[in-house]
């Protein structure tokens, strides 16, 4: 099997790092949203993550599994008002960020819950946004909400903006390196891009490697620190900032860790007693290992934003 582009680079550059099994994915997604997630994975019984090596970005291999409208709009049916948060604390770095004589693109806006206060602050705000549910929401609260993608938005904003927010958007994206340099275009020389994703060292608070919704066809890849460092260069960005929600704790780091090692699939809460001993046995190593791991380069958090400059 020839192995894929990698999604930042587009060379050959990248290795197998995991194969998944997609029954197992669709049962824990039927388990736990009560959706059917069949079509995603139709044709194909196993599933990849590769890792490109110039970056150590990892992505999910084939295209072709990523959520749909239908997806999105039952997930969101499922998940509630959890679905789009009020405030978080990517939301602060961004606001941070804004000068009031900036103009603010927020891409994948949600229903506007950051631009609502972002405008009190910015000369100009607007936003893209693809559920039309959401786009009708802003725009029923006045803001400058469109239903567009950033290429073709770029076509006729090109330098027009200081400010350009993702929050929680990038992991959906499988074509990253064309969706990154059309953000971009929209930005002017010295304006911001400030990005907040799911950190995964190498997975979801390090070793939750079935999260369901860090899979997918929720998710398409994995970022962290060291991948944006080493991705900047290659769009002529500077990194600025990093920050983190919250520090991890020690007995979630050592459960998923005990988990990972056991190859253990279910959620918490629906572990059966074997798989109970297993995890136990494997706390023998893993609660010591947070522990040192918390005493001395900490234990980051489950998310990541970060600051760069438009060189």
């Amino acid at each position: 099997m020839t192995n894929p582009l990698s999604p930042v680079t587009a060379k050959n550059n990248t290795i197998l790092t995991d194969t998944f099994n997609a029954a197992d994915i669709i049962g824990l997604y039927k388990e736990q949203q009560d959706m059917d997630v069949s079509r995603f994975f139709a044709g194909f019984n196993e599933f990849y993550c590769y890792q490109c090596i110039d970056t150590g970005y990892r992505f999910y291999h084939p295209k072709g599994m990523d959520g749909d409208g239908e997806f999105y709009a039952v997930l969101q049916q499922r998940l509630g008002d959890g679905y789009y948060h009020d405030w978080k604390f990517e939301n602060q770095l961004a606001y941070d960020v804004i000068e009031p004589h900036h103009r603010v693109l927020d891409i994948g806006c949600g229903i506007g819950k950051f631009l609502n206060r972002a405008k009190d602050k910015a000369a100009e705000v607007a936003g893209l946004e693809l559920n039309e549910k959401a786009v009708a929401v802003c725009r029923g609260n006045g803001l400058n909400v469109m239903n567009e993608m950033i290429g073709d938005h770029a076509q006729h904003k090109a330098g027009y903006y200081d400010v350009v927010c993702m929050f929680q958007v990038l992991e959906h994206i499988y074509e990253v390196r064309s969706f990154l340099e059309d953000s971009l275009k929209v930005l002017r020389p010295g304006g911001k891009l400030v990005i907040g994703v799911p950190n995964n060292e190498p997975y979801f608070q390090h070793y939750d490697k079935y999260c369901t919704l860090n899979l997918p066809p929720h998710h398409m890849g994995l970022w962290n620190k060291g991948v944006f460092e080493k991705t900047a260069p290659l769009l002529n960005l500077k990194m600025q900032q990093v920050i983190y929600d919250v520090k991890g704790s020690v007995l979630t780091h050592a459960y998923l860790h005990a988990k990972y090692k056991a190859g253990i699939k279910t959620p918490a809460g629906r572990h059966s007693l074997a798989e109970k001993i297993k995890m136990l046995l494997w706390g023998i190593i893993t609660v010591p290992t947070a522990i040192i791991k918390k005493l001395t380069t900490g234990i980051n958090g489950s998310h990541i934003a970060v600051v760069f400059e438009k060189m």
